[in-house]
Formats: structure tokens, sequence, C-alpha cells
């Protein structure tokens, strides 16, 4: 008869930490030999091989427990707050993992079930929860790298830095990587849906909590070691971990209706920024995680400062932009946010000097300010053309490795974000005249451009329709059938895109078309800047 004895085989073979499922099956002992079981291939049989944790129902299932055998209700309780730690350990990127697999996949050799045993799925609870979150943090995980992360910047591509640096940094940090996982779990719940009466309770929460509370713990030990003599680039690495935890967070907020809390973690950002420049104020080698953070930061600020006058809003500055330029960095529409904040930083100018000279009138008499010298917007109307032949410059490298209707999009985006740019700066400097002759001829060409953009299904520059759509929105003033347009297109893109912050953009234009008193060429910005404690934050991204 064929049989294998154990003592025979070579002492120094590899051999499996357990018996295969068919000699298990069979109930006699495997001589575990790998990659196949000599005591299965000796008889033609096909070894299925060996598995780390093998799964088999317990006999709760098939028979009545006895009273002795039934678990206590302390016990039980016990079990769901294990279950509850597992499936939050296992929603955590684990070092050295790949971003979209391995990251969830790897298994705890360390858990307090012994893999000598084979567990059960009604016995072991946690061990079941703990893979089945693994599974959602896997899904969430995949979520965000093909969903979410090509919403936060106007023309995504494979190397771009959410994936490239942000990803590999996640996978060393667990509030990183929780923030990330609650982000796409919010995107989730409000994407192809209305605006909900009540935010459910769901994972997005609870993630979102349990991210906030290792980040606290992260920003006490930030404080603790702050005049230690902890090493340099270690303490660093911490500082950046935070902040990039804090964006995140930032993000979360902006896809979750009627919050405004991602204004709260922006004012964090620019202080964590403000800490890490003064910290490294003398560093000269670059840091493209850092660098990539920043201009995350430099950039919402810009859509954020669009709608914010009061003098507790700090103004976007220089300090913000990194101190050396990284190839990171290289985006195809940033040409344009520049723009769009030096326009809002010289309307600010202007405003504030305006308001000095008239504070400085000692006459009795109420006077009004002094007119400011017109602005010659000729060189305006150059930084806007510039920006509009960079970007299509930009974009030329991407479009041959693009179809027809790609290469449409494109061209169509770059010449809405122009015409967007123009009335914008026309709207904020310009003297009333030449802005209404300029809004008039570029406004038709937006809205064309806007319908041509959304008049088929969802594409991959969609949510780069936000801020066009805004700014021909200020200027419909005038017009019923324009206004509903701008609603209906509003309401498609935040339920497809689910970047709900946009809302508070839509509020804004429904409270200003209601106020007659103000309908003129750029007459939104007095509105804004005169109704702003009333109307709340807005931002537009």
């Amino acid at each position: 008869m064929l049989n294998v004895r154990i003592s025979s085989l070579p002492p120094d073979r590899q051999t499996a930490a357990k018996d295969c499922r068919r000699c298990i099956k069979r109930r006699i002992k495997c001589d575990r030999s790998t990659p196949r079981c000599r005591k299965c291939t000796i008889r033609d049989f096909q070894c299925p091989g060996y598995d780390t944790i093998q799964l088999k129902w317990g006999l709760g299932v098939t028979r009545i427990q006895k009273p002795s055998e039934r678990p206590s209700i302390n016990q039980s309780n016990d079990s769901t707050k294990d279950a509850d730690k597992s499936a939050i350990a296992a929603l955590v990127p684990q070092t050295g993992a790949s971003p979209g697999r391995d990251i969830v996949l790897g298994v705890d050799h360390n858990s307090p079930i012994s893999i000598t045993r084979t567990p059960s799925p009604t016995i072991d609870r946690p061990l079941v929860d703990s893979y089945t979150s693994a599974i959602l943090s896997h899904n969430l995980f995949t979520h965000f790298n093909i969903k979410v992360a090509p919403r936060l910047t106007w023309v995504d591509r494979p190397d771009h830095p959410w994936r490239k640096v942000i990803a590999p940094l996640a996978q060393r940090s667990r509030c990183l990587g929780l923030s990330i996982l609650s982000v796409a779990a919010a995107h989730l719940s409000f994407t192809s849906s209305d605006i909900p009466s009540t935010a459910t309770p769901s994972s997005n929460h609870r993630l979102r909590d349990a991210s906030l509370h290792t980040l606290n713990q992260k920003i006490n030990t930030e404080l603790a070691n702050y005049h230690s003599t902890t090493d340099h680039l270690s303490r660093d690495s911490t500082l950046i971990e935070i902040l990039a935890t804090t964006l995140v967070l930032c993000y979360g907020e902006m896809l979750i209706p009627h919050s405004t809390d991602w204004n709260l973690h922006l004012h964090a950002c620019r202080i964590l920024i403000e800490r890490y420049t003064w910290r490294n104020r003398h560093a000269a080698t670059p840091n493209a995680a850092i660098d990539f953070i920043i201009r995350e930061v430099a950039d919402i600020e810009v859509f954020r400062n669009i709608g914010a006058f009061s003098s507790e809003q700090p103004f976007i500055t220089d300090a913000l932009h990194p101190h050396s330029k990284s190839i990171l960095l290289d985006d195809y529409f940033h040409t344009f946010t520049g723009v769009f904040r030096e326009i809002t930083a010289e309307e600010r100018r202007r405003y504030t000097l305006s308001q000095r000279t008239k504070d400085h009138d000692y006459t009795d008499k109420p006077q009004p300010p002094s007119p400011l010298p017109p602005v010659d917007m000729a060189p305006w109307r150059a930084k806007v053309d510039l920006a509009h032949a960079r970007a299509l410059a930009d974009i030329t490298r991407l479009i041959t490795t693009h179809g027809t209707n790609t290469q449409q999009w494109m061209h169509s985006i770059v010449r809405a974000v122009y015409h967007a740019s123009l009335i914008y700066a026309y709207q904020s400097l310009a003297p009333l005249p030449e802005a209404t002759a300029e809004i008039g001829a570029s406004l038709p060409i937006l809205l064309a451009e806007i319908e041509f953009l959304t008049a088929g299904p969802v594409h991959s520059f969609s949510h780069d329709i936000f801020v066009p759509l805004f700014i021909a929105g200020t200027e419909c003033w005038d017009d019923g059938r324009r206004q509903e347009a701008v609603e209906r297109r509003f309401r498609e893109l935040l339920a497809a895109m689910g970047i709900w912050c946009n809302f508070t953009a839509l509020r804004f234009l429904k409270a200003f078309w209601g106020r007659k008193e103000y309908h003129r060429v750029g007459g939104w910005i007095p509105y804004a800047r005169e109704n702003e404690g009333d109307n709340g934050p807005f931002l537009v991204f």
C-alpha cells in the first residue's frame, strides 16, 4: 500500500505550519511538504495547499447549546468591543503595503486568536469582523484613488501627488490612513443623492472620529517634543503627518452637505504651515510632501477668499507658496489659480485704501470716500491671456494620449476658465462702463462652454465646471431663465461629483438674485461684503 513515512523525508525540506485540508479531512497526519503534501501526490490526489487561517463552522450552527456552553452577557459585550477594535485596526494601512492592495490584505500574526486551532465565525467574531473591515478598507481606499482624488485637482494623472506622495505617507500613518478612508466613505454616502435633511450616522463618522482621536495624540506628541532633542527629521515627519491629515479632513468636510467645518480645518492648516516654515526657515532642501500640501492649502484659500471680506479672514500671501518649484506641482491650471489670487488681493487692497481715505476725512459733514484712480485693465488682461496661453501649452502634453471627446472637453474647460477669469477681473477692478462692455462680450461665450460641458454625461472634467458656473451665475441677476439653468447645472453637478461645499456657493447666488438693490455688473461683490455676517462662509471649489 502506498504510504509516506515522515521520518524518511529529508529533514531540511521546507514545510508548512499547518496540515493540508485533504489530510485533515482524511484524518491522517500530513507531512506538510511544500508546495504540495506528498501523502496527497503519491495517491494522485490534488493537494489543496495550506491556508494560513482555516475557517470552519462551529458546532453552535448545527445544534442547540447547553446552558453551560452559552456565553454570558458580559462576555458578549466584551466580544463586541473587541470586534470594534479589530475593525478599526484593520482599516489602518500597514507599513510597506501598496496603496490599493496589501494595505488591507495582510494577515495579523500577532492576533489574540491563535492560528494553531481552527477558528469559528460564530465564536471568533472579532476575527471575522476584522477581515470584513479589511475588505471595506480596501474598497474605500480604492474609491479614494479612483473617484475622490481626481476631484481634488484640475486635471488628474496617474503620477499625481495624491498617489505618489500622500498614499505612501498614509501607509505609515494611522491618522492619515483613517482620514483618507473617512473621506472616501463620505463621498460614497453623499454621491448621486439629494441633500439629506439629516446626515445619517455612517462609517464616515466613525472613521473621522477615529482619525481625530489619533490626530489629537499626534498633536500632543508634537507639542511635548517642541523643546526636546529628538531628531529634527523625526519631528518634521510628525508635523507633516499632522498637516496632511488636517488637509484630508478639510476635504472630507467639503464633501458633507451643510458642513462648514472645512473652514476650521483650513485655519488649522495655515497655523501648521506657519509652524513648519518657521522651523525650517533655514532649510534649503525641498520636501515633496510639504510642497504639495502647501500648494493644496493655498489653492483652497484662493477660492475661499473670493467670498471672504472680513478683517479676521487672512489674505493669501506668498508665504503660503513653496520656496522652490517642484515637478510634482507642475499642474495644468494652477496658472489660472494664481490669477484669481492676484485679482482678489488687489480688490481687497483697493477697498481697504478707499476706506482709509474716508476715515481720514476730518470735515464735520459726512463725505463719500475720495475715488481712487481707475485701474488700467491692460496689464490685468495680459495676465489672464498669459495664463490662458500657459494652460494651452500645458494640456498639449496630455492631448496625444486621450481621445477626441476628452480633447474637446479639455479645450472647452480652458476657454471656460479663461472667460471666467476675465469676467472676475473686470467685476473686481474695472470701471463700470468698461466692465459692462467686457462682461457683455465674455458672458455668452462662457455660458455656451458651460452648456457644452454639461450637456452630455459626467466626464473627467465635470468637477472643473463649478468655478466658471459660479462666475456666470453672478451675472445672471437680470435673467430668470439663466438663473434656472445655472441652478439646475449646480444641482446636477453636486449630485454627480459629491463636492457639496459648492452648495454654499449656490445658496449665495440665490440670495444675491433676490436682492434687486445690488443688481448691476459686479454687484455681487458689494453684496457679499456687506452681508458676509448673515450669509456665512461660502466656498466654490
